[in-house]
């Protein structure tokens, strides 16, 4: 943030320096600091959603038309926050430096991205080998067509997703450009008819990941027995719809066929710790601050 905000425009020592590409492998947005606004506001629910930045992600008219809804459901006013930047404006600035260098793009959490502005990551990074989408990502259907007919040396790919506010994902987009995909993570609801929906496209998959989501036992099973190259699945922290942990006391035939079939079957034990201290961890305040974690190695950031 500092070498794409001034430190460039110093003196020529420091804008030679800024153009060095190893400074550019990784282009990491998720520690762009966070305003509290915890004492500014009486929040209806105990679980305080977290939008705002000091350095501002979300762009004006994303935060209009979306964001403005959804925050007056728990903020009695609207707070602005000032001399901030646009997530557009960043990637520009960055892209103006970093050229076509970056293989990792990893976006904070809670950034809203736009039509616009995921097309303009993939035309102007288009090498990205590992890369982490926000829960705000609403995309159309040519958009991600778009966004992902750029990234075909992708081999990593995290997505926080909700569908409930930012519409279907689609994997079919993902699996016909990028074959050399072979790690996922997803964190958000995975039910069956998903799991058939990324069973026909992304058959590459060797690793993948739903730790801390909600997840069906039929989901599990349909990703365990279709995906005829997956050797690594982590449910850890995970829970049923009905809230229940994912344990190997539960759920026999998951089990079963995951032991049988995997090199590598990640599940909670009955009396883990996480899941007891999070009885609600699916909630957005702790998965922005534990998304980036995980027990297969590929998928950390």
């Amino acid at each position: 943030m500092d070498i794409t905000m001034g430190a460039s425009r110093v003196c020529i020592s420091w804008f030679l320096a800024s153009h060095i590409k190893t400074l550019w492998n990784t282009v990491d947005l998720t520690k762009l600091q966070e305003l509290d606004v915890s004492r500014s506001f009486n929040f209806k629910d105990e679980e305080k959603p977290i939008f705002f930045y000091k350095h501002r992600v979300d762009d004006d008219e994303g935060l209009t038309n979306l964001l403005t809804k959804i925050i007056s459901w728990f903020f009695l006013d609207l707070y602005e926050v000032q001399g901030g930047i646009s997530l557009m404006n960043l990637l520009i600035e960055i892209t103006k430096l970093s050229r076509m260098t970056p293989k990792n793009l990893f976006f904070n959490f809670n950034s809203y991205i736009q039509e616009n502005g995921l097309k303009f990551a993939a035309e102007k990074m288009p090498n990205i080998e590992k890369l982490a989408l926000p829960i705000w990502c609403y995309q159309t259907e040519k958009s991600l067509r778009f966004a992902f007919s750029q990234w075909k040396n992708l081999k990593t790919l995290i997505i926080a997703h909700e569908h409930s506010y930012t519409g279907i994902f689609d994997f079919k987009a993902v699996g016909e450009s990028c074959s050399n995909l072979t790690n996922l993570k997803y964190l958000g609801h995975m039910e069956e008819y998903k799991a058939r929906e990324i069973v026909p496209y992304l058959q590459s998959l060797k690793r993948l990941s739903l730790r801390c989501s909600l997840v069906s036992y039929e989901a599990v099973y349909w990703l365990i027995i279709g995906l005829q190259n997956l050797t690594m699945l982590n449910v850890s922290h995970c829970k049923n719809s009905y809230f229940h942990p994912i344990t190997r006391s539960r759920d026999d035939f998951v089990i079963t066929t995951a032991t049988q079939k995997l090199e590598k079957f990640i599940i909670c034990p009955q009396d883990c710790r996480i899941c007891k201290d999070h009885q609600c961890c699916y909630s957005w305040s702790y998965l922005a601050e534990d998304w980036r974690n995980d027990e297969i190695k590929e998928l950390d950031f």
